[in-house]
């Protein structure tokens, strides 16, 4: 992967609606799990977790990089839309 001076060949097929990432994520995979495991498990269902346990990205924003901001501004920015207009 080079460094300063590029990025890899493979963020061509990383594109979203023409746009080329900047920066991703490389993870090494170290553990596999059993696919029925984690079926049974019951994470994927939205009633077993704890949806409060993860702050809403405008409060992360407002902790980490506009701690000034209103929170409530910042809550109808980042809202349920905020998907639809990444791209353009």
């Amino acid at each position: 992967m080079p460094g300063c001076c590029g990025t890899p060949p493979f963020f061509d097929r990383l594109a979203v609606r023409g746009h080329r990432p900047q920066l991703a994520l490389l993870v090494e995979i170290a553990e596999v799990f059993c696919p029925k495991a984690l079926l049974r498990s019951g994470l994927w269902r939205p009633d077993t977790g704890a949806p409060g346990a993860v702050p809403s990205r405008a409060r992360i924003c407002k902790a980490l990089e506009r701690p000034d901001a209103d929170l409530a501004e910042l809550e109808a920015h980042y809202g349920s839309g905020y998907a639809d207009h990444l791209y353009g």
